[in-house]
């Protein structure tokens, strides 16, 4: 075994064109641990109101790592956010042709790297882009509204490396009516035969709906039982 990534997960985020520094320290927001997983969030003010909360889930038995940062505006903008990962020495990150997802490995792939807010296929230019830059994994993601998510999905299991992978945007409702992606996110994700499903409320919680699940949580990540087609929880934030 060897690390892939390395130093500080440092991150950028403008709005309307200007950049929007530290307004405060990082706060421990959630905390937990168990045989599934380990997690944590951590949120900061910037300036000219705006909010910046991280999630970091370790999935162990299911050998996954979700980075995601959530930007929140106090009104609707032209919001952008950088989130750059330090590659260890000798680690470099390859692209796909046609889709977006990307490699780090040393002399072979050794984890997938899927952006899960982008679009899957390079045909769609919209979002932003995830690149290697200066040394660094880097996902630049840009949106129009009051809040913006940039998640970042790395499968580390070799068993899965050379086999097929998706990723979906999924469609939120809540009474019946689609919500637009500030309100709330939702993600399938697909390697091998595994899947897994990842939502964020990005406004107040509410009950809302996505791929046949009812939530009231700010956050739930679980993955598929594929013999009976349910979710399995591995995290459960309430709001």
């Amino acid at each position: 075994q060897r690390a892939l990534l390395a130093g500080a997960l440092a991150s950028t985020t403008s709005l309307d064109g200007k950049v929007v520094a530290p307004d405060g320290e990082w706060e421990e927001a959630c905390w937990f641990s168990d045989n599934d997983v380990d997690y944590i969030e951590i949120g900061i003010d910037l300036q000219r109101g705006v909010r910046l909360e991280r999630q970091i889930v370790l999935a162990r038995r299911d050998s996954f790592l979700l980075l995601a940062d959530y930007v929140k505006g106090p009104q609707e903008g032209k919001l952008q956010h950088q989130v750059q990962a330090g590659l260890a020495e000798g680690i470099s990150f390859k692209t796909e042709k046609e889709t977006r997802e990307g490699w780090l490995g040393f002399d072979k792939p050794a984890a997938r790297v899927l952006p899960l807010a982008l679009p899957e296929w390079r045909s769609d230019p919209r979002g932003g882009e995830l690149v290697e830059e200066d040394g660094a994994l880097t996902l630049r993601q840009d949106a129009d509204g009051s809040a913006l998510a940039c998640p970042l999905f790395i499968d580390f299991a070799p068993n899965r490396a050379n086999k097929q992978c998706t990723w979906r945007h999924l469609t939120v409702a809540s009474n019946l009516e689609i919500v637009d992606r500030d309100v709330a996110v939702g993600y399938r994700v697909q390697t091998a035969k595994k899947q897994w499903l990842v939502y964020r409320s990005l406004a107040a919680a509410a009950n809302r709906t996505l791929l046949g699940q009812n939530t009231s949580s700010e956050t739930l990540i679980g993955r598929f039982v594929r013999s009976e087609g349910e979710l399995e929880q591995l995290v459960e934030v309430e709001g």
